[in-house]
């Protein structure tokens, strides 16, 4: 027998990538990782006719669950990272929030100063202490009460963009976490072909396949997966561009909707 007709190269790699499935909470994935799981046992127990189809499954398996340690932890890394960012923007909401409250306080503030008290026995107003007459004071608590206003329009403005931004840039650094975790997945599922391959060789006599289609074979696996950024999202996003109108253009890189960004045509 020159090559396996149970467990080519691309078959492990494909049954990791499945396994990883137990990860996540969802019950959809943990049924992937269970079909994936099953299939192998399966390759294993039809490896017992034939010896050395059965040295090598019994090998490319331990090389399936090494890798799988190795995709645990990166996507334990992932997880991580999403964590942290999620406390950071949660902390970022909170001073939003007290900003918001300070703008409502500076209204009321200069709205009750008409009626504020100094002092004193008969509790004089500052009105009545600056010698103003009652039609001058009404005047007066309307423009304070106007300013107060305004104050905190412009404080819940300047929030609600913050906060907008905010959104924004959580997402960006989300994007940007898991291009990282797709990256590492993809390092690793080459280094399992590779390993497979080897392996193969040895136990045969030669490589299962030449293992040039590696790229291949784990672009085929992962290609639903991977970010589809704008190019220019990382320039943009650092030049204060980006607006939260725009984001879903940047965001998803859609060749239709790029053209109707006024950035595009600058480049990046």
């Amino acid at each position: 027998m020159a090559t396996t007709s149970l467990f080519p190269p691309s078959t492990g790699v494909r049954i990791a990538w499945a396994l990883t499935g137990k990860f996540p909470k969802s019950e959809e994935s943990k049924l992937s990782a269970s079909l994936a799981e099953a299939a192998l046992n399966d390759i294993e127990a039809q490896a017992k006719l034939d010896p050395t189809e059965l040295k090598y499954v019994t090998g490319a398996k331990a090389m399936v669950q090494s890798s799988l340690r190795s995709l645990d932890t990166i996507y334990k890394g992932r997880e991580l990272n999403f964590g942290e960012n999620e406390k950071l923007r949660l902390a970022y909401l909170d001073t939003v929030k007290e900003n918001l409250d300070f703008g409502n306080k500076a209204k009321d503030f200069l709205k009750s100063l008409p009626t504020m008290t100094i002092g004193s026995a008969g509790g004089v107003t500052i009105a009545s202490a600056l010698g103003m007459k009652g039609n001058i004071l009404i005047g007066f608590g309307f423009v304070l009460a106007a300013l107060g206003y305004l104050i905190n329009v412009l404080i819940v403005r300047l929030m609600r963009k913050r906060t907008q931004m905010l959104f924004i840039k959580e997402d960006y650094d989300r994007d940007l976490y898991y291009d990282q975790y797709v990256a590492r997945v993809t390092m690793t599922l080459a280094s399992l072909y590779l390993d497979l391959n080897r392996h193969h060789e040895k136990i045969f006599g030669q490589a299962y396949s030449s293992g040039g289609n590696v790229g291949n074979v784990i672009d085929d696996i992962l290609s639903g997966i991977k970010a589809t950024f704008c190019k220019c999202v990382h320039k943009h996003m650092n030049q204060k561009k980006i607006t939260p109108k725009l984001w879903p253009i940047c965001e998803t890189g859609d060749k239709e909707a790029i053209k109707y960004c006024r950035y595009w045509e600058i480049g990046c």
